[in-house]
This record gives C-alpha cells, sequence and structure tokens, in this order.
C-alpha cells in the first residue's frame, strides 16, 4: 500500500477549514485505498437502505450490494426486518435479483436449489446423497438493522454502537417538518456512474456548485448565495438554504402564515452514504453506494404523503435533469484523478460540509479526533419551542 498516499489522505482528512485543501487526487482513483474505505467504512458502520414503507408486507425484501457484499432486507413472516447475506452457502451464488421483490415463501439458490427461510436459517438442499451439510453451519449471516424516521439501515460489524447514538440530537432540528406524516415511498432506478463514490458524495452535499453546474435547475430555486450551516459534526451535519418563492402576492396571502422554517430546505447528511433533502413537502435523497475505485451507484428516493404510481411528470423529469448534471461534473473530475502533475487546492467557505464529510472518514480509516460538535444561529429557525 502506497504510505506516502495513506499519509497525505490522513492529513488531508484531519485538516480544519482554515487549512483544508482538496485531498490528493489518487485517493478517487486508488485500489488500496478503497479496499481500505469498504472494510473501514462500509464493513463496520450503519449504511441507508431503502425507505421503511417499501418493505410493509411479509415476504418484501431489497437486495443490493454494498462495497462488494451482497446483502438483502427481508421482512419475515414473524413481523422482522433482518438484513442477510445475498450468498449461498453452497457455491457463493447471489440469491435474490438485486431490487425489490417479495418472497413465496423461501430463499431458493437459482444455480443448485439449496433453501433458506426468511431468517436466514437452512432448510435444506436436493440431492445431496451420501453428504448431509450441517443445517446449523450452512445458516446465512444475519446483520443489524434499525430503523430511523421511516428509513432503514443496516450495519455489517459483528457489534455495532446503537444507530441512536450515532444519530444524537439531530432530531432537534426536524420538528417542525413532521416527518411522521411521509408514508409513501419511492425509490427511482439506480444510476451507475463513472465516479469514485467520495467524488459523488462531496458533490451531492456541497452547495458551492449548483451556480454553475445547476444553472436553470437547482440553483433558480435553492441559489448558492442563500446556503448556509446549521449544525455539524463528523457523524451527522445539517446545512440548510432559503428556497425562492415565485408565487404571487396574492397566492402568499391566501396561504396564510406559518413557520419561517418551511420556507428553508434542511440538507441532512448521514456519511458515508446518505444524503437527504427536507422540506415541508417531504424528505427526498439520493444514497452513494461504492463499486470499485473509479465507479459507484447513485439511488434517488423519497418520502412524501402522496403514492407514486411512476416516474413520470415534471418532478421526475427534474430529479433525472439534475442528477444528469451531477454524472457529468463527476465523472470529468473522476478523468483527472491520475493526473501526475495537476493537485487541487484551497477549499472556500460555502465546502465546510466537506470538511465535516473528511472528519468522518479520518475517524473511521485513521482513528483521528474529529471536532466538537457545532451549531449555528441559523438553528433557532428549526429548533421547535413546545
Amino acid at each position: 500500500m502506497n504510505q506516502i498516499l495513506l499519509q497525505a489522505y490522513k492529513d488531508g482528512a484531519g485538516a480544519s477549514l482554515s487549512g483544508a485543501e482538496s485531498l490528493p487526487l489518487a485517493v478517487y482513483s486508488d485500489r488500496d485505498v478503497f479496499n481500505q474505505e469498504a472494510l473501514s467504512v462500509f464493513m463496520n458502520d450503519w449504511i441507508f437502505i431503502c425507505a421503511e414503507a417499501k418493505l410493509s408486507q411479509v415476504g418484501n425484501y431489497f437486495a443490493i450490494t454494498i462495497a462488494g457484499e451482497p446483502v438483502a432486507v427481508v421482512h419475515g413472516r414473524d413481523g422482522q426486518l433482518r438484513a442477510l447475506s445475498n450468498v449461498c452457502r453452497h457455491r457463493g451464488t447471489p440469491l435474490l435479483d438485486e431490487g425489490f421483490g417479495s418472497l413465496s415463501k423461501h430463499i431458493v439458490c437459482p444455480y443448485h436449489a439449496w433453501t433458506f427461510d426468511d431468517t436466514g436459517e437452512f432448510v435444506g438442499a436436493p440431492l445431496t446423497g451420501a453428504i448431509k451439510p450441517d443445517k446449523e453451519k450452512h445458516c446465512l449471516p444475519v446483520f443489524s438493522v434499525e430503523c430511523w424516521n421511516g428509513l432503514v439501515f443496516i450495519n455489517l460489524s459483528q457489534e455495532p454502537e446503537p444507530l441512536s447514538r450515532r444519530l444524537t440530537g439531530l432530531d432537534d432540528y426536524l420538528g417542525w417538518f413532521g416527518l411522521s406524516r411521509f408514508k409513501e415511498a419511492y425509490h427511482m432506478p439506480a444510476e451507475h456512474w463513472q465516479a469514485n463514490w467520495k467524488l459523488a458524495v462531496e458533490n451531492g452535499i456541497e452547495s458551492y456548485h449548483l451556480f454553475k453546474v445547476h444553472k436553470e435547475t437547482l440553483e433558480p430555486m435553492t441559489p448558492s448565495k442563500q446556503a448556509y450551516y446549521v449544525a455539524d459534526s463528523a457523524e451527522w451535519t445539517l446545512t440548510g438554504g432559503l428556497m425562492k418563492d415565485d408565487r404571487s402576492t396574492l397566492a402568499k396571502w391566501f396561504s396564510g402564515k406559518h413557520p419561517d422554517a418551511y420556507n428553508h430546505y434542511l440538507l441532512i447528511f448521514l456519511p458515508p452514504s446518505f444524503i437527504g433533502i427536507l422540506t415541508y413537502d417531504g424528505l427526498h435523497w439520493i444514497q452513494v453506494l461504492p463499486v470499485d475505485a473509479e465507479h459507484c451507484t447513485v439511488i434517488a428516493g423519497g418520502l412524501s404523503e402522496h403514492k407514486v404510481c411512476s416516474f413520470e411528470g415534471a418532478e421526475f423529469d427534474f430529479t433525472r435533469a439534475f442528477l444528469a448534471e451531477d454524472k457529468v461534473i463527476c465523472e470529468r473530475v473522476q478523468r483527472a484523478t491520475r493526473a501526475r502533475i495537476g493537485r487541487g487546492g484551497k477549499l472556500v467557505e460555502l465546502e465546510q460540509i466537506l470538511v465535516d464529510f473528511r472528519h468522518y472518514l479520518g475517524s473511521r480509516l485513521f482513528g483521528s479526533q474529529p471536532e466538537d460538535f457545532r451549531e449555528t444561529k441559523e438553528a433557532e429557525r428549526f429548533i421547535r419551542q413546545e
């Protein structure tokens, strides 16, 4: 492993905003760096999977690959959600096709029909002759599952800390929005980007690029100039911004008074991979999952009060449009990550959230001590006084 690159990564991940610069470009393409991130981050932390509402019925499942590890979350007949390894204990075949589905009863391997129940227990295998596989030794590994505000997270490590401890204090800023109202979920088809997962995350969390990359999509609605900080830590970060209101004066008068928070959005960043935008109308997100050092998967989804029957219409055309813009710019940056002479430079104030993300990475990869929790005066807008 390139120790010089790792040391530069560690130094960059530990810097505060005043001294922060772009990370070494090679950390976005180096295979050894990626493998270390897969082990230390994605195999050892809470990873967002999907909306709980999409798994509401017995037999519902969602299968996905996290940094090379196939997993499936299944709604069991006992009413519990379980995260299971999606790898057959016989010859390693993926059991369930990726995406959402529904079990008729058991999980049956498509290769040799080895069968498991919805708790991961090995039920049996056909035509084994005199060889009888030990049932206890051939069960599927089971991982930790927790839900937060209608979102499902899993942790692949052996003894994870509770998700609630990881997210301590976050709910204090969300009360005005009434997340319990949002019962309907949607997940758009996965997109495959030729970009390192960190590039996609960094692009998704900072507002600095909106005025340039999203001139006709996001910028008119959520201008870069109106973005601000709310609260941050290495475990979660909240930023916000004023949403432009194009309604007429009469329409605003008819709508009556409402809390100032409803004029703003909150960007909820739960590293390593969940980026949510919360408004009074719903919680919408993108999740970023690594594939290899130079490729990632990006999935958009959301929760609202209204059922989504298809991905047609202006709302989803808008989402596809700004994601296409993001994909182009991230893939453009990726092409330069193998530069030997070229390098990045200073981060600016609107990129504080990148510093938070790097402190998170530093804590997981290098055991670095992140900066203390911080709250700005903008937080007062979102803290609901009973």
